[in-house]
């Protein structure tokens, strides 16, 4: 269902732009027929379905420290951050089973882009190669690594784990026990 919305989305896109591209003018007698054809197809909006077989997590690329503290001051809600280096295998494994946990603990968005589900965190994650200077501000020696945050206007840092050797359910049982803490 998914790569079917994909495709009829690239379809219209592609018919929009030729469409727009050889539009005559306006008042020519043919540009009655041009917008007749591109009022008869259907919005973008109505393909968008928000099944939950559609969506997909919600992990915010973060570049720089303006971008981490943005990240960090959106709401209140416990901050999931993983950095990662693309040449490395582990970061690729974790990789995985970090999208699964972010989309069952986190946000779920629709393909245009829109919260339709809204979770018990959210999550984010720091690429190495394009944040260096990032990465060594926040002291992280090993890769991948996940840092944990109590986010809005506290921007506190609760947690920090070393994933390489670690699996994905001692990251959920650490969410949850800081989950704990918070909410006491």
């Amino acid at each position: 269902m998914h790569n079917l919305t994909f495709a009829i989305l690239i379809y219209l896109y592609i018919n929009i732009r030729i469409t727009a591209a050889f539009a005559p003018a306006k008042n020519s007698p043919t540009s009655r027929i041009v917008q007749r054809k591109t009022t008869q197809l259907p919005l973008f909006r109505d393909l968008i379905s928000d099944d939950d077989e559609d969506l997909r997590a919600k992990i915010s690329a973060i570049v720089k420290q303006e971008g981490l503290e943005k990240f960090l001051e959106t709401d209140n809600r416990l901050c999931v951050i993983k950095l990662y280096a693309p040449f490395c295998k582990a970061c690729r494994a974790f990789g995985v089973k970090f999208r699964k946990l972010a989309l069952e603990r986190g946000d779920r968005i629709n393909a245009a882009g829109e919260i339709v589900h809204t979770g018990i965190a959210r999550f984010g994650e720091i690429e190495y190669s394009s944040n260096i200077k990032l990465c060594k501000h926040l002291s992280v020696k090993k890769f991948p690594t996940v840092l944990i945050y109590r986010g809005g206007s506290v921007k506190e840092r609760i947690g920090e784990i070393d994933c390489r050797n670690v699996s994905i359910e001692n990251l959920i049982s650490e969410m949850d026990q800081l989950m704990e803490t918070i909410e006491q």
